[in-house]
């Protein structure tokens, strides 16, 4: 018995390493853990899990100039290259069975952004380059559900569906282009993604994969001030809104049973323009 116990730590013990790992560095929002593409539950359990992802995507923001008070001609629209985001979001995942063979989760948990934004203005001239965008911790949340289409021997063929959404503190950012500037942006976030694909069941192990959509949309608010040209100045304000280049990926994962009811989950994604790394871990009751 204290066997078991011992082992049914394991995934909690892995997910505080990675995450102490994780904490210094920069992050963002990004991609979400999907899972094994079925049903997990039966009917009546639920489930309890943490989770941890890792991943760096690059987006694309398009709006408009919404006010200026510029002394000189300022484009009315722009476009704006938002690389290297780099994201780390851990959070809480609450699991439920409620018909055979479909189950419902809701995520909660935390995210931070960071990285560059370049502006591409209208007939592709360089603008404006924000290389130093950090935003603050903020929350994040998300809905989701599975369910199995066919299961036969030791394979299960399913899909998932979830919804997640995160709204990271604002950043103070400055212009390379520009010493003068100073000003403030804040990003707005949520994600679909849509995956189905078998799992195969070897003895204490399933391997899963298969593609998965991925729509993402939100919103980029920048807004500042520079006193170049003297003595006029200027202030400038843009609301852009952000939409992913690539929608179509693929991802490959394997969840571990450990005992107890507790299991763990180690998964790649991958798309045209993002990637990530996750693990997660989960209790069955």
């Amino acid at each position: 018995m204290k066997k078991h116990n011992f082992i049914s730590l394991i995934p909690a013990v892995v997910f505080v390493i990675l995450l102490s790992q994780f904490a210094g560095t920069n992050t963002a929002f990004g991609l979400s853990l999907i899972g094994p593409p079925r049903s997990l539950l039966q009917e009546g359990q639920s489930a309890f899990a943490l989770e941890l992802m890792y991943s760096n995507m690059d987006l694309q923001s398009f709006g408009d100039v919404t006010e200026t008070s510029a002394s000189l001609a300022v484009p009315d629209y722009s476009k704006y290259d938002i690389e290297s985001l780099k994201s780390i979001m851990p959070s809480v995942r609450v699991d439920t069975n409620i018909f055979e063979d479909w189950d419902i989760f809701l995520r909660l948990g935390i995210a931070d952004a960071a990285g560059d934004i370049s502006e591409e203005q209208a007939g592709g001239a360089d603008g404006s380059q924000y290389d130093d965008f950090d935003g603050g911790f903020g929350f994040s949340y998300g809905i989701g559900t599975r369910t199995t289409f066919y299961n036969q021997n030791n394979v299960t063929w399913g899909g998932i569906f979830q919804i997640n959404c995160v709204n990271p503190g604002d950043s103070d950012i400055t212009d390379k282009t520009d010493p003068a500037f100073s000003g403030n942006a804040e990003l707005n976030y949520w994600e679909v993604q849509l995956a189905i694909g078998p799992t195969v069941q070897y003895d204490n192990v399933r391997i899963y994969g298969g593609p998965f959509l991925n729509f993402v949309n939100g919103d980029l608010d920048i807004s500042g001030s520079t006193t170049d040209p003297i003595p006029v100045g200027t202030t400038i304000e843009v609301s852009h809104e952000i939409k992913e280049e690539s929608q179509l990926g693929g991802f490959l994962g394997a969840q571990w049973n450990l005992g107890n009811n507790s299991t763990l989950v180690t998964e790649v994604q991958f798309t045209g323009d993002a990637w990530g790394i996750g693990i997660g871990t989960a209790w069955k009751f």
